[in-house]
């Protein structure tokens, strides 16, 4: 640290407080000590210094699902963001289970001592205040507000809700809706949100068909709907939609000719023929401020429970169009 101290021009307690973040040191005494950093060579030693402070330097995360793409590319982001720190991640994925709430509770335990704080992939979790956290553990939670977390959630309504007037704006009469699967919270919020949408437009109310998140089960929807006379549909997630789109060929009704199809997500959008109409998730920016969060407060920045909602904007492509007849 001394030759770092002298390449920099700068004491080693400056040194010190670069090497652990503090918000006392200047921007352009930050960069000469990093570039001090770079040419002696020095590497903090994370291990002594975890000894001295008692902290891990890593944050724990836990998720359910990795195979969907959404939970997926908010850790993938969240790691992204943290690598720029001295925190590594230590990442758990828990079983599908009836009662979440204990699992996640199981393994913050298992986790205690090895992690310095949490962030709970907690979109599916319908009781999050209960859960049971080390005490001194901060938690940051993406999904919807909490009483006893902060959290980092999307703005699920708002983005069904700009779908269903986009549709009834171009003409369609109502719109009918493919459902996730009837034990997810996010499916529901998307349900609701569609439904409290046509109410307000004195619309009719189709009934819900019911996916399971899967292409098939969007492909297996394509009869049903051509049965229904369907003009326009907003569908839960982008695989289901693009397996939409596929039944509906199948059965010779064009897209969006003969019907409009609406995503969520935004993962597919452009990968699919026709391009996909879809409701955007910024999973980027969830994961980012899901760590920016977390890592404040693990360097003493306390505020409180916070909600903050990143917007789901509508992206309109070529799966939508007015009604032919």
């Amino acid at each position: 640290m001394g030759d770092v101290a002298a390449a920099a021009g700068v004491s080693q307690q400056t040194v010190s407080r670069v090497v652990n973040h503090s918000d006392a040191v200047r921007p352009r005494t930050v960069e000469k000590v990093l570039k001090a950093m770079a040419e002696v060579g020095y590497s903090p030693n994370v291990a002594a210094r975890s000894l001295r402070s008692g902290r891990t330097s890593a944050i724990g995360v836990l998720a359910t699902d990795l195979s969907r793409t959404g939970e997926l590319r908010t850790v993938q982001s969240i790691v992204d963001a943290t690598r720029r720190s001295d925190f590594a991640v230590v990442l758990d994925r828990l079983e599908p289970t009836d009662d979440l709430v204990k699992a996640y509770g199981h393994a913050m335990k298992r986790m205690s001592g090895r992690v310095d704080g949490f962030i709970i992939e907690g979109l599916e979790l319908d009781r999050p205040d209960e859960l049971d956290v080390p005490a001194g553990i901060p938690v940051v939670m993406a999904g919807p507000p909490c009483r006893r977390f902060s959290t980092i959630g999307c703005d699920q309504a708002a983005g069904v809700r700009a779908a269903v007037d986009y549709l009834l704006a171009l003409g369609h009469r109502t719109v009918h809706f493919v459902s996730g699967p009837s034990y997810s919270r996010q499916a529901a919020v998307r349900r609701q949100a569609w439904q409290e949408c046509l109410e307000d437009n004195g619309c009719e109310i189709p009934d819900v068909i019911a996916g399971d998140w899967t292409a098939s089960s969007g492909r297996e929807a394509a009869r049903y709907l051509k049965a229904a006379g369907a003009t326009a549909t907003v569908v839960s997630n982008d695989e289901m939609a693009a397996g939409l789109i596929v039944g509906l060929l199948d059965l010779g009704v064009r897209v969006p000719d003969d019907m409009s199809v609406v995503g969520f997500d935004d993962v597919l959008g452009n990968v699919v023929w026709p391009t996909l109409t879809t409701v955007r998730q910024d999973f980027a920016a969830i994961g980012q401020r899901l760590a920016e969060k977390l890592l404040s407060q693990l360097r003493g920045t306390r505020h409180g429970s916070t909600c903050e909602m990143v917007p789901a904007p509508l992206v309109v492509r070529g799966s939508t169009a007015a009604p032919q007849h």
